[in-house]
């Protein structure tokens, strides 16, 4: 999987697509991002979470299907260590619960910072 990447202190914004059913139907949606430790591909079990996303929701347009927009703000992102992380989403859908797949995210030490 090809990490997104971004730079420590900047936004960090992810768009979840609805790409099956109706969105209407989703009670809640929760994403977290966790570090991935050096030398390995998984976050081990029990790991802290190092950010959560605020999570909006996002009407369809003639360009894009309906979903969420997934963002951590610049001064939490500024609070991470340059490495790798693991993000994933969790929805309330109906009765039942989807997990999506997860995404590698880098981040960064920009050249800029203070």
């Amino acid at each position: 999987m090809t990490p997104f990447t971004y730079q420590r202190g900047e936004t960090i914004s992810l768009a979840l697509d609805a790409v099956a059913g109706d969105p209407l139907i989703v009670g809640a949606v929760t994403a977290r991002l966790k570090a991935v430790p050096p030398g390995r591909s998984v976050v081990p079990v029990g790991a802290p979470v190092a950010a959560a996303f605020a999570v909006a929701s996002r009407a369809a347009t003639a360009d894009f299907p309906a979903g969420w927009t997934l963002s951590i703000a610049t001064e939490t992102s500024a609070t991470l260590t340059a490495g790798s992380y693991l993000a994933d989403a969790r929805l309330q859908v109906g009765g039942g619960v989807v997990i999506t797949d997860q995404i590698a995210i880098t981040i960064r030490e920009p050249v800029t910072a203070p």
